[in-house]
């Protein structure tokens, strides 16, 4: 059975999930195309210390937060 996307993302970092999550929250049928990792680079981040909410949150409990929030709105990445 063929499955047919609203929109499709390029990008797993946090702009790309930022736009998935929006998406979703508006009835959307969404893709991620990008990392199941997520972001490389976040990861590697000792602290994110301009990320609304999370004032210095490592890179890692960062990812962690936004894997969560994907994972209970069942948005799908793909790599």
């Amino acid at each position: 059975m063929e499955v047919r996307y609203d929109i499709a993302i390029i990008g797993s970092g946090p702009a790309g999930l930022s736009a998935a999550i929006n998406s979703k929250i508006r009835n959307k049928n969404v893709i991620v195309f990008g990392s199941k990792d997520l972001s490389n680079k976040m990861l590697k981040a000792p602290v994110v210390n301009n990320y609304l909410g999370f004032p210095e949150a490592t890179g890692e409990e960062l990812k962690d937060s936004f894997q969560k929030h994907i994972d209970n709105l069942k948005i799908q990445i793909k790599p």
